[in-house]
């Protein structure tokens, strides 16, 4: 375990390293030296950017790579491609969810506007294209074609999510595929991508795909969890959040379908209000219906389909070091 530890602390630490290299060279410019670089688009992009997320895309990207024998220098510049494409869902998001703070900071369209946002996310798609294609491997048609399917799979996921807002007739198997799109697609591509540089078998790369799938799912659901029970410093953003912007998560869909008529009334109401405090009272029947002990539950029932999906691998290490990566995501509290 120790180990482990050891290694995704010095993986991640690779990865910041070479994420602030590529940043540095691509957007700090003088204006003295080159007009032609806009600081009105570059300043807030390093400004979002310079917040430590928990890099669990680039993360799951190495790891895989290193997991079946492949050089990680070769794959530390997909990974940062796969880190800044997140950001750039991240600033859309943040538009779309009129959110006020990400890893406990303004949020671009907050401290600049909304303008200056969609650029900066537009910006970071093709600062991704351009890390990407550093990518030193003969699979590198590969690698952006899946890297490709996972921008178009994530946009379509946020445009369900959105749809979802306003939609009454909304269930669990709609919320599975909005977040098999929107969230667990980018795991997928990331550790597919990490197969590919390590040139791993065909067999081995649908095995990893499923259990990144399967990932991906539950980390999902287990964002939703936080959303109502985090330490609000530790997760960087609002308790409650979901609740207010009218999302239907898991815990939303769970409640919904349990039956309990009086409290679902009450919930819905409570969802269409406008009172800011329904934060609270929302929580109250999450609790009241068993709801919390439920989503607990699932995120288990999906993070024990990724480890096992891991049996089928003949290589050791990779099944071990993988499994020891999903638990930690499992256990974590923001």
């Amino acid at each position: 375990m120790d180990n482990y530890n050891t290694l995704i602390s010095e993986y991640r630490t690779k990865i910041d390293n070479k994420l602030d290299e590529f940043l540095k060279s691509q957007t700090i410019r003088s204006h003295y030296l080159d007009n032609r670089y806009p600081d009105s688009l570059f300043v807030p992009l390093n400004y979002i950017m310079s917040g430590r997320g928990k890099r669990i895309r680039p993360l799951i990207l190495i790891l895989t790579c290193a997991a079946f024998g492949g050089n990680i220098e070769n794959a530390l510049d997909a990974a940062i491609a796969i880190e800044i494409l997140h950001n750039f869902t991240l600033v859309h998001d943040d538009i779309m969810d009129n959110a006020d703070t990400r890893r406990s900071k303004e949020t671009i369209h907050k401290k600049w506007d909304v303008s200056t946002a969609i650029l900066v996310g537009d910006e970071l798609i093709g600062l991704s294209y351009r890390s990407l294609l550093n990518t030193n491997s003969n699979r590198i048609e590969e690698i952006v074609k899946a890297f490709t399917n996972g921008v178009i799979d994530v946009c379509e996921g946020q445009a369900l999510d959105n749809q979802f807002e306003n939609r009454a007739n909304v269930n669990l198997d709609d919320y599975m595929v909005m977040i098999e799109k929107k969230t667990a697609e980018l795991l997928m591509i990331s550790s597919v991508i990490g197969a590919l540089i390590a040139d791993a078998s065909e067999k081995d790369i649908q095995i990893i795909n499923e259990y990144s799938l399967n990932l991906g799912l539950a980390f999902q659901i287990h964002d939703d969890l936080l959303d109502v029970i985090a330490d609000e410093k530790k997760f960087g953003k609002k308790i409650g959040g979901d609740i207010l912007e009218r999302k239907k998560t898991f815990l939303y869909l769970k409640s919904i379908e349990s039956g309990n008529y009086v409290l679902t009334d009450k919930l819905t109401g409570l969802y269409e209000s406008n009172d800011l405090s329904r934060v609270n009272e929302v929580i109250i029947i999450y609790k009241e219906l068993n709801i919390i002990e439920q989503t607990i539950s699932e995120i288990k029932k999906y993070t024990e389909l990724a480890n096992r999906s891991l049996l089928k691998l003949q290589n050791v290490k990779a099944s071990s070091l993988l499994k020891y990566f999903a638990d930690m995501l499992l256990n974590r509290g923001y």
